[in-house]
This record gives structure tokens, sequence and C-alpha cells, in this order.
């Protein structure tokens, strides 16, 4: 608190350069610090409790040389403190107990490697016993004055401890952002030693003592509550009492008064204040039966205006120290993301391995196609071994004629590559002269070309399959950091909420195990409750659903209406908002004519976040096959949305999934409609899926989107079409067999959505079954291609 070093203050006040260039200016900000902690120092000196008891500015000082921030200025604060007081031997003793203290600290303390807060407290109670033990022999012994002194010197010992607490919040304000139990009645205590040093000065007849201890009690009741108000109102009355007249009600008063000022916080200040006062009033009935107050008014008043006064950001600033409830929410946040990030690091982790051994297999692929170019090389190593080595002609072939040989040799094995094979005319008439075994030559060569060419083929089948793992990988690699990505979302614990739900749930008589509230990224809330079972009496439905929409103030829905826990002991709940829209659906296929299978697949469900999907998607060809591979495509649209993936991260990895299965080609489109049932939207996404068509009340709209199917394409590029869903609205999705059979009346599109407007029917069944029956008749009654009609009615159910 007392800078170590008085130069530097010095230096500030006479403004000297340490430059030619740059001059310091008056340091105001360090000057009020200083100041202010020269007047603490000095204050606490002077407090005095029970008429003897003063070891709280050797403690002070004690705790501010072990902490490096106070000195010689300190020893001279806490100096005059004890004299302004009176000037006797009792003060002599503490100015003697710092002075040894000191003497200590220079020569043991501040070589020492490592010392601690109980050395220092310890430090501090053998110099207040040692200098008690020569007084008190000095002025003659007497049990009593030795007994007070053993007591001043453990009150030393504990106040080493409280000042350590209360200047680490001071000293290290900047870095500190929230206060424990602890630390709180270190400071509350601090500040009340500091008020008890003030002179008992009366202004108007109103102590400022005791007005500065009510402002005291009252501004942490209204920053902390009533727990804290009450504890610092016992605080401040136990010290109050200890250095005047001792009064163990004025402990419980406060406390009272502490204890309604911050039960009423949220009324703001105001609330606070009158809580206070009325308090104060009441005490008063209580403890005396009249109208004569143990505070009196203008005191209170006084401390109200202070608390009135104070600036606003100051008030929440310091507000923000005394959150214990954020403080756990911040380490409930820390520990979800840390866990969160966690997951993340590994999965992208298992991305890194994968694509490392895609690479791996793709560096020995590269080095076995350049194995490959050696073998044309190998080869007249062969032909020459097993044809020439035994020829009365081989040196001269192929030392001292060799460029001319292997001229010959490569025109060879460039017939055998065109032809296949080679025959006697094939070969250069040089070497037909020269070469005493043409036939046989010609033999060899034919089966040594034959076994290369097997070779290579099994070598180029070997590169496929190590390319194809390659790619594969990669394709696993990628999917697994795209999930990694989907993961990385901000996932907020509302605690507060948490608390607020327990509270009403609690009044309705219901006692919940666990609460969780979560917040999810675009605002989404979802509510998830664990609960003793009712055995049937629908709580969950008749009060746990109305008492958490109305503590999150918006309408929360019960993932599941039915009740699965009959019989057991527990029931967990899972609340999401509720959806403004419900749906209907219908659907009607046709395999192709001479097929029993239809190659066409579809899906409605419900997925994450109160979202609707409907889907389809049409495989290619027909038959077993197709289905298949629409099928394959369905059910992973199903699994990837009802996970809580999004629509884009989902098409992506089922197109990566199509790519890797197999080389030979596999399509299939996917035609895709997200309804939010809770927002009122509709996104479509097509990946080679025809039209889509929304019925409204006036007219009929076509949405549509060209794209290649999936399984084509490396990298599908995706666009959402987002459009309103209002009351009523019908939504018809088609297979291709469907829009090819109204083609017979030229625009299909236009003539579909012709048709769809002139359907007077809200059940989306019958719609789907008229659309089937149409474009059948357009098709003589025979299906061309497989066909399916998925058709979907959306309404306010209030």
């Amino acid at each position: 608190m007392v800078h170590k070093d008085a130069s530097i203050l010095l230096n500030g006040w006479v403004g000297r350069r340490t430059s030619g260039k740059k001059a310091y200016t008056f340091p105001f900000g360090f000057f009020i610090q200083e100041l202010l902690s020269v007047m603490s120092c000095f204050l606490v000196g002077r407090a005095v409790l029970l008429d003897h008891i003063a070891p709280f500015g050797i403690a002070l000082f004690a705790v501010l040389l072990h902490k490096r921030k106070g000195g010689f200025s300190a020893f001279l604060a806490v100096t005059a403190g004890c004299l302004s007081i009176q000037i006797s031997l009792r003060s002599a003793r503490y100015i003697l107990a710092m002075m040894l203290f000191a003497a200590v600290w220079q020569y043991i303390g501040k070589k020492a490697a490592r010392w601690s807060v109980f050395q220092t407290a310890c430090t501090v109670l053998a110099c207040l016993l040692t200098v008690n033990i020569i007084f008190s022999f000095i002025n003659g012994f007497i049990l009593y004055e030795m007994l007070i002194g053993i007591f001043e010197s453990i009150a030393g010992f504990v106040m080493v401890y409280i000042f350590s607490g209360s200047t680490d919040v001071i000293l290290d304000r900047k870095r500190r952002h929230l206060l424990s139990g602890e630390e709180m009645i270190c400071l509350s205590i601090f500040l009340s030693l500091i008020i008890i040093g003030f002179w008992d000065i009366d202004i108007l007849g109103f102590s400022v003592r005791n007005t500065f201890t009510i402002f005291l009690i009252l501004f942490f009741a209204y920053l902390g509550g009533a727990g804290v108000g009450a504890a610092i109102g016992i605080t401040a009355g136990f010290m109050l009492s200890l250095a005047s007249t001792p009064d163990p009600a004025l402990m419980g008063y406060l406390a009272v008064c502490g204890l309604l000022a911050g039960t009423f916080k949220e009324l703001g200040r105001t609330g606070s204040c009158i809580a206070f006062f009325l308090a104060n009033i009441l005490m008063a009935f209580y403890i005396n039966r009249s109208t004569h107050t143990i505070l009196p008014y203008g005191e209170i008043a006084g401390a109200m205006l202070l608390l009135m006064l104070m600036p606003k950001k100051a008030v929440q600033y310091l507000k923000g120290f005394l959150n214990s409830g954020l403080l756990l929410s911040d380490v409930q946040q820390y520990y979800g993301k840390r866990a969160q990030e966690l997951t993340v690091s590994r999965l992208n982790e298992f991305a890194q391995v994968f694509r490392h051994l895609s690479k791996v297999f793709g560096r020995i692929t590269e080095r076995s196609s350049a194995v490959g170019q050696e073998e044309v090389s190998r080869l007249f190593d062969m032909v020459a071994e097993q044809v020439c080595k035994g020829c009365p002609l081989y040196r001269s072939c192929w030392e001292r004629d060799f460029y001319n040989t292997y001229s010959n040799m490569f025109e060879l094995l460039s017939k055998c590559e065109e032809k296949g094979f080679i025959e006697e005319k094939d070969v250069p008439a040089g070497l037909n002269r020269r070469c005493l075994n043409v036939h046989r030559l010609i033999e060899d060569i034919n089966v040594i070309y034959n076994t290369y060419i097997t070779n290579l083929k099994w070598q180029r089948k070997l590169n496929d399959c190590r390319q194809l793992v390659a790619e594969q990988l990669e394709g696993v690699g990628q999917v697994v950091t795209e999930l990694a990505a989907e993961l990385n979302m901000d996932v907020r614990f509302r605690k507060s909420m948490e608390d607020a739900i327990r509270l009403e749930l609690d009044k309705n008589g219901i006692h919940a195990k666990e609460i969780l509230v979560l917040e999810k990224p675009g605002g989404n809330t979802e509510v998830s409750i664990i609960k003793p079972a009712c055995n049937g009496n629908k709580e969950c439905l008749n009060l746990v659903e109305p008492v958490i929409s109305k503590v999150l103030g918006k309408a929360m829905s019960l993932q599941q209406k039915e009740c699965v826990k009959a019989g057991k002991q527990e029931c967990a709940l899972h609340l999401a908002e509720a959806r403004q829209f419900e749906i209907i659906t219908g659907v009607v296929r046709k395999p192709r004519k001479e097929n029993s299978i239809c190659g066409d697949s579809y899906s409605f469900t419900t997925v994450k976040d109160g979202k609707y999907m409907l889907a389809l998607s049409d495989g290619m060809g027909f038959g077993a096959r197709a289905a298949e591979e629409s099928g394959a495509v369905i059910s992973l649209l199903e699994n990837f949305l009802e996970a809580g993936f999004s629509q884009s991260i989902t098409i992506k990895t089922i197109n990566s999934i199509l790519m890797l299965r197999s080389r030979e080609e596999m399509f299939a489109t996917a035609d895709l409609c997200i309804m939010d049932l809770v927002g009122g939207k509709a996104e479509f996404i097509k990946i080679g899926g025809v039209p889509s068509f929304i019925r409204r009340s006036d007219k009929v709209e076509i949405i549509r989107q060209p794209a290649l199917p999936m399984g084509i394409l490396e990298d599908v590029q995706l666009e959402n079409i987002s459009v309103p869903i209002h009351d009523e609205d019908m939504i018809i999705m088609v297979t291709d067999g469907i829009l090819d059979a109204f083609s017979a009346l030229g625009n299909a599109e236009q003539a579909l959505a012709d048709f769809i407007a002139t359907l007077d029917t809200v059940n989306p069944q019958e719609l789907a079954d008229s659309i089937m029956e149409e474009a059948l008749y357009h098709l003589d009654g025979e299906a061309r291609d497989d066909m399916t009609v998925l058709t979907g009615r959306v309404w306010k159910p209030f």
C-alpha cells in the first residue's frame, strides 16, 4: 500500500527529468493511493479495543513489510496513530514491537528464500509477547496485565491473517474480480478498524463513526444480498461493541438491519435503504418497547445519502466482487467449455492420423509407379541373361555393339507392346543376320513380355487399391474434421434460470433432483429435469411445463408427451421451445412397371431444436440397386440430422461416404426440406432433386435448384432456399418419375403446379394420391420410372 521507494514519490513532486526530451508530470493517481495508504495505517494505529488492546498497527505494518508494499512511511503512520491517542508507555510498547519486527525482517525474513504469512504472524506474536513481558517486569508483575499481554499477542497473530486477506484484495484490485467469503469478512474487519480509528466526531449531534458503520453495512447488503448484509452487520457490531461499551444486542440489531436491507436489494438502493430504516424501527419496538431507536435517524439518513451518492459505475464494478453465483456459473462454463475443447481436439487429432495414413499410402503408390518405369530396363537384362548369356557372340553384341543391340531389342519390345507378341518378320534385318538363336529369342521375348504385362496388371491393381485406401482415409479424416467443427459450438449454462426453476417447482410441491438449462447458438433454450416419479399423475404436463414456461418467459414443451416412467422412482424430462406449427404428412410410391422394388426412398421425422424433416432420394437406375443407394442416403440423413448436425455438414459427409463406397458409379439425389416449426421457416436443399411445390391459400410456389446428384463430385455446392411457412401451407415433394409424367402437357413444372392448384383438399394423403393418379393417367396407367410423392400440411394448433 505504501510504496517501498519513497524517492519515486519525491521525483514525481519535483518533476525530475530522466532525459533531455521528456519530463514527468505530477503523478496524481500514485499520490492519492499513497495518501490513502498512509491514512489507513494511521487510523488502524489509532484503533483500540476494550481500552487496552491495540495490536492492529503492528500487524498491518508487518503485513505490508512482508508484501514489500510498505516501509518507513507505514512505520511513521502507525506510530503517529498510536501517539495521537495518548503519549504513554503503552504507545511506546507498540512502537518498540514494530522496531523489533523490522529488525527481524531486515536480518532474517528479507533474506529468506520463502517467508510465509504464518512466519510473519508468529514473528508478530513473539515481538508483542517479548515487549509485553519486558514492560510487565519493568512496571511490576501483575497477572491481569500479563494475561492481557498474552491475549493481545494472540490477537496480533490473528490480525496478520485478517490484514493479509484484505490487503490482497486492495493491492491486487486490477487483477481481482471476485471475493471469497473469507476475504469479504477480512475486508469488513479492516474497514471497521479504520472507522473505529476515527475521532469520535459529532456533526449536528450525530456520530460520524456510526454513520460510516451504517453505510458500510448498507453498502455490503446492497451489493451482496441478505447473507452478506447479516454477516457484515454482525462483524461491524462486534467491532464497535469491543471499541466502546460491550453491547451484544448491538450485533444482533445491526445483523437484522443488514439482513433486511440485503433481502430487498432487487428494489435498488432505495429499497435497501427503506428496508434498513424499517428494520431499525422494528428492532426498536422489539428491544426497547418504545419509539427510542438504538441508531438515530439522522445517522441512518447520512448513511443513506452516502449510498445514494455512490457513482453507478463504481457500484456495478464492486457488485461483481461479491457475486458468488457468478463464480459458480463461470466455473461451470469453464469446465463445460474445456470438456468441449478436449473433445474437439481429440477428434482433430484422429483426423490428422487418418490424413497422415492417407499420405503414407499415397507415397507408397508413387514409389510403385517409379518402380514400374524401371521394369523396362529390367526386361533387357532378362533377355540378355536368358537368351544371350551362353551365345558365342554375347560379348560382340552386348559389349562391342551395345547401342545397336539395345536399339534392336527396344524395337522388338515396341512391337510386342503394339501387337502383344512378335514374329520372325518383326526382327530387324541387322539383328536377324547376326543372331544365332533368332527363334529362341522370339519365344523368350514373348514369354518375358507376357510375364511382364501380367505383373504390371497386378501391380496396377495393387496401386489402385492403395490409392483407394488413401482416398478413403483422406475422406474419413475430412468427415471427422467436419464433425469436430460441428461439435465446437457455443453452449451456455444458465445457473440463474436453474435456481429460479428449482424455486418455482418447489413452491408447487415438486422437488427436482437435477435441473440443467442450456442456451444454444441462435437463442434456443433446452431444459432437462430429473424429478421423483408422479405415478402417472402427469405432473410433467400439468405443472412442470407451465412453471418452466413462466420462468423462462417463453412457451416450452415436453419432447415426449407420453409417460414412460410408470413404476420407476424418477422421471427424466426434456423440454424445448414450443412449436408454433404442427405438421401431418402423406406419401405414395409406385415402382417401375417391371419391378416390384421402388428405387426411391423417403423419410419424414422430427429432428433437433423443434425442426421437422421431409426427405426424398432417387437412386441411380431402378430396382434393388437404386433402392439400396437411396435408402443409404435417407438413413444417413436421419441419423445425422437427428443427432443435431447442420444440413451442410450432413450433405457433405454423405457425399464423401458415397464417394468412398466404391469406384463404380453410385449416384443418388437428395431432396431435403427442413421445417423450423418454432420459428416458422422452411429450408429446401436440392442435390439433383426435381422442383418442389408449396400450395398456399392463393397460389402455388415452385422451389427449384439445379445441382448434380451426390456421389459424383468430391465437393458438393450447397445453396439453401429459405421460405417462410404459414398456417395451412401444403408442401409437395416429388421424384423425377412424377415430373416426367406431366411433361406430356408441355412445361412439366408448370403443369404440375397448375394441377396442384385445382385440388381442393387439406388432407396430405389425399393430395399425394391425387397427384399419383394424375401422373399415371398421363402414362396410360404404367409407371415408366420409379415414382414417389411426399406431402405435408402445416397448421397452427392455437
